[in-house]
């Protein structure tokens, strides 16, 4: 419980609010813009239950140059990543595929195998938010059969 105390207010942050607004009548001029708000990931499929334990959020910075492909991987926490540049296609094994394009926010899946293909002409740049827990591991790659 304690962690979606401790989340919410970081990608509150993270992602501020849908109505642009000043900070307070003492900080004119900043404006908060809501990227993405939502329960699911981005096949549709609801986010499971936050994890018992401590919380422990983790930020990652991502260059995937262009013609390249990440490894098939699965997630066990929640995490969501700000495309900074770039077209990133993300496919859920045996399943769907999404593009994502600089601004887009991918709200990762949890305990699903999945992979991203940078197919473009420029790296992409992703700054993913976790939150997960103390030495929980943020990906597992698929082992090879």
């Amino acid at each position: 419980m304690r962690l979606v105390k401790f989340s919410l207010p970081l990608f509150t942050l993270v992602f501020a609010s849908l109505t642009p607004v000043h900070a307070d009548e003492n900080h004119p001029g900043i404006v908060t813009d809501l990227v993405v708000r939502s329960g699911n990931d981005w096949t549709g499929s609801p986010l499971p239950p936050y994890l018992m334990s401590a919380p422990e959020v983790a930020v990652m910075r991502f260059t995937i140059p262009p013609n390249t492909a990440l490894p098939i991987h699965k997630h066990p926490a929640i995490n969501a990543a700000y495309v900074i540049d770039g077209e990133l296609t993300v496919f859920q094994e045996g399943g769907m595929q999404r593009n994502f394009k600089k601004g887009d926010v991918v709200i990762e899946m949890v305990e699903k195998w999945h992979h991203g293909i940078n197919q473009g002409s420029v790296p992409v740049e992703l700054v993913v938010f976790y939150a997960t827990t103390k030495d929980l591991p943020l990906a597992i790659k698929k082992p090879n059969p």
